[in-house]
């Protein structure tokens, strides 16, 4: 959960194991960031590094490996290509996100969740 001002912002989550942070992080700044509705964000392509050792298995780290969203576009692949990343593209890179902001503003709640499972954002 996030907090503004000391009152709720924003709760999310995902299920993902190691990329859960990577998923939640760019979920919050699509959000605070770049203007999207909760709806959005939960929708938007992500991108997945495995520079950092991984929790599962032989626990190993994979530098220059990422994985794309195949919504990215292929510009931003060829870029990082230049750079030297080696990406994998898939349809989906992430668990079920789902999020509720708090519009205090309003008195509401807004929710939104991804199409990646059967999850969704439950508030009252």
């Amino acid at each position: 959960m996030a907090l503004k001002d000391g009152k709720p912002f924003l709760s999310f989550a995902v299920q993902g194991g190691d990329t859960q942070d990577q998923d939640l992080l760019q979920l919050f700044l699509n959000i605070v960031e770049f203007g999207m509705t909760v709806q959005e964000a939960a929708e938007a392509a992500n991108i997945h590094n495995y520079q950092i050792q991984s929790s599962f298995g032989a626990h190993e780290s994979k530098p220059g490996s990422i994985t794309l969203n195949s919504q990215v576009p292929s510009w931003v692949r060829k870029d990082l290509q230049n750079r030297g990343y080696k990406p994998n593209m898939l349809d989906r890179t992430s668990g079920p996100l789902n999020a509720i902001w708090f519009d205090w503003k309003h008195g509401t709640f807004w929710g939104g969740s991804s199409n990646h499972g059967e999850d969704y954002g439950i508030a009252w």
